[in-house]
């Protein structure tokens, strides 16, 4: 059975290699994840990437010749806007939690997060762990001799440490 000590250890890496795992799929995420809108009466279509860059517009039809510059650059940004929430939500249904605190996905992708903060928080030593600190758990040495002495565990070596120090002591 594991001490405190050795249980509080196994959960901290328990939970950095989650923050890992999170993180590869999140990185991974944005090399495959593109979104697509398409705007109204088909007039164009765009595709982003996971950072929300255009990576391709077509125009599908002739109608955009007719339109009003204001108006044609209207649709346009308002399908890049549709494209961007697209790759945004495939993204988000790819990852899945990227286990930042308070971090959505597209905070991450919007460059909304404080990566400063949200990693000190993610990455932070649980006060729990401390306080094992403070008082270090004394199951962990029974048995073991830490000195090298044949025979002896480290409860006598402890002992006749002591022993030695007081005797110097006097």
């Amino acid at each position: 059975m594991a001490s405190g000590f050795e249980a509080a250890i196994n959960q901290m890496l328990a939970e950095l290699a989650q923050q890992r795992e999170n993180m590869t799929r999140f990185q991974d995420g944005f090399g495959s994840v593109s979104g697509t809108a398409m705007a109204p009466k088909r007039l164009l279509s765009v595709t982003v990437n996971a950072q929300g860059e255009i990576t391709e517009l077509k125009f599908l039809n002739q109608g955009y010749r007719s339109m009003a510059g204001a108006e044609l650059a209207s649709v346009i940004m308002t399908t890049i806007k549709e494209a961007q929430r697209d790759a945004r939500s495939r993204l988000a249904e790819q990852v899945g939690s990227v286990g930042l605190p308070g971090a959505e996905v597209s905070d991450l992708v919007d460059g909304q997060v404080d990566w400063n903060a949200a990693l000190n928080d993610a990455l932070s030593v649980p006060q729990s762990f401390l306080d094992l600190l403070q008082r270090p758990p004394t199951d962990l040495l029974d048995g073991v001799d830490i000195d090298g002495a044949p025979g002896r565990t480290d409860g006598e070596a402890g002992t006749r440490a002591r022993q030695q120090e007081a005797g110097e002591q006097q």
